[in-house]
């Protein structure tokens, strides 16, 4: 039995640094919406495919009907500047929605 506690415990102890790590992650994760021109599924295909190709891109979202597109990033590792260039290289215009305008949504 104390054995099987001595175990128990050598796992909980183990497992500390992974929940640790996976929290430290979330919180380095940041999301952005834009403005943009995109005004066709084609647009927004093309924007789905590409976008997750740069570096840090966690998550990419398509609203058509209001032209927004909502990127969730490693903070770490891009930024809304860099994101925004990159949605403008293939071909579409992009304006940062400010935060105020994301909570009253």
């Amino acid at each position: 039995m104390k054995k099987m506690r001595n175990i128990l415990a050598g796992i909980i102890i183990f497992m500390i640094p992974f929940a640790l790590n996976a929290q430290a992650k979330s919180k380095a994760n940041e999301t952005v919406k834009y403005k943009t021109s995109i005004d066709c599924a084609a647009c927004v295909h093309k924007i789905m495919t590409n976008l997750p190709q740069e570096k840090g891109i966690r998550d990419v979202k398509c609203d058509l009907a209001t032209k927004e597109v909502t990127v969730t990033y490693q903070m770490e590792k891009n930024n809304p500047e860099e994101i925004k260039k990159s949605i403008e290289k293939l071909g579409y215009t992009a304006k940062i929605i400010p935060a105020e305008n994301k909570e009253k949504k």
